[in-house]
């Protein structure tokens, strides 16, 4: 140990100083070439104590053998060499080897010149990167303000086509009725077409309503104490005449004592319409929608299962975003918005719950939504 000056408390200070503060590497070898003593920034460095540990557990040589005695041999001389970090990744010092006897001390510095190159090259990097995110923001600022834009203009147009639209389906539908007996299937054929394609634009028309008021923040619910049954009931009485039609049964199966959930009932409905729905247009005939209505013990969950082609992983991925279309083609050859369930998510998020899709590919699928209970019975 070398001693500076004649004072005790002089050489505490610095004998502290070393061993605790200094930015130094150090290492005190024994003559086998183990370390038995060292600093606090060299345990910082390496990740703990290193104590007994042997020159080549501390020294990364990439299959080159360190040789201590030959570099023993020009103290003076600095060595350049790399030491395995606690970070994990290699850290590069110059290193001096002074003989001490059979023993070594070994003392290391950073390169003060590599080390202000990386710096200046993290600052440009930061500096780049910081322009880039400017940039960035600068983007999604324009793009809010085009799709705020966008759903101004889907809003007013969906607005000014809902009367008209209604009007030809009304009439439509009432053709359909009152002049069955007298026009030829050719001329039905006419009118059917007209009639299922202005109600896929009134749907299309809907659609654009809802996610337009959402988007634009403008969605209230009215959340009132309602039993799931409420909803469910109706939304299976609008779609009983679809799945006579289509030869497809509907099944309910219910828990007993099934609690009041907190729910806007009428958007609760919407989104079992749009699962039923979906349910029954990808569902072959004489098949079984199944509707499964559970507690857990924090949620209610709800579930429509249907037997139809199922879905593959890409669909499943963008299921529930804007105007996407899960499955190509419904069984009846009819087309989807892709907006209902990117509508129906936003629902049930805003209720507190979740909405999720389980596969079975070529088997059919199972749509499942969960909303918190309330605690009332």
């Amino acid at each position: 140990m070398i001693r500076m000056g004649k004072s005790g408390e002089r050489f505490g200070i610095i004998n502290r100083w070393f061993y605790e503060i200094a930015p130094l590497f150090f290492l005190h070898l024994d003559s086998s070439n183990r370390v038995v003593g060292t600093n606090c920034f060299t345990r910082r460095l390496l990740g703990g104590d290193v104590d007994g540990k042997s020159v080549e557990e501390i020294f990364l040589t990439f299959g080159q053998p360190i040789n201590i005695n030959e570099l023993k041999e020009h103290p003076e001389t600095p060595q350049r060499l790399n030491v395995s970090t606690s970070a994990g990744l290699p850290e590069s010092l110059f290193f001096h080897f002074i003989p001490m006897g059979d023993e070594t001390l070994i003392l290391g510095s950073f390169d003060v010149d590599e080390h202000a190159k990386l710096r200046r090259e993290l600052l440009s990097i930061n500096n780049q990167l910081n322009a880039l995110t400017r940039e960035l923001q600068k983007k999604n600022h324009e793009l809010e303000e085009l799709n705020q834009l966008k759903n101004q203009f889907l809003t007013m147009a969906a607005h000014d086509l809902r009367k008209p639209v209604s009007s030809i389906l009304n009439y439509s539908e009432f053709l359909i009725e009152e002049t069955e007996a007298v026009l030829t299937p050719e001329q039905r054929g006419f009118l059917n077409t007209i009639y299922n394609s202005t109600n896929y634009m009134r749907r299309l028309i809907d659609d654009f309503l809802d996610l337009g008021m959402i988007e634009s923040g403008h969605f209230d619910l009215d959340l009132q104490p309602t039993s799931m049954e409420e909803p469910l009931s109706r939304s299976i009485n609008l779609s009983k005449l679809n799945a006579r039609k289509r030869g497809i049964g509907i099944r309910v199966e219910m828990e007993e004592a099934i609690p009041l959930t907190m729910m806007d009932g009428p958007k609760i409905e919407q989104v079992l319409n749009n699962l039923i729905g979906n349910a029954i247009e990808h569902s072959n005939s004489n098949q079984e929608v199944l509707i499964r209505i559970a507690r857990s013990e924090k949620e209610l969950v709800v579930s429509v299962i249907d037997h139809g082609p199922g879905l593959s992983h890409e669909e499943t991925e963008k299921l529930f975003l804007p105007y996407q279309r899960g499955r190509l083609k419904k069984q009846d050859g009819s087309r989807s918005t892709g907006l209902g369930l990117a509508i129906s998510k936003k629902i049930i998020e805003a209720h507190g719950g979740r909405i999720w899709v389980e596969r079975d590919h070529g088997k059919g699928a199972t749509f499942t939504f969960s909303l918190p209970v309330t605690g009332q019975e």
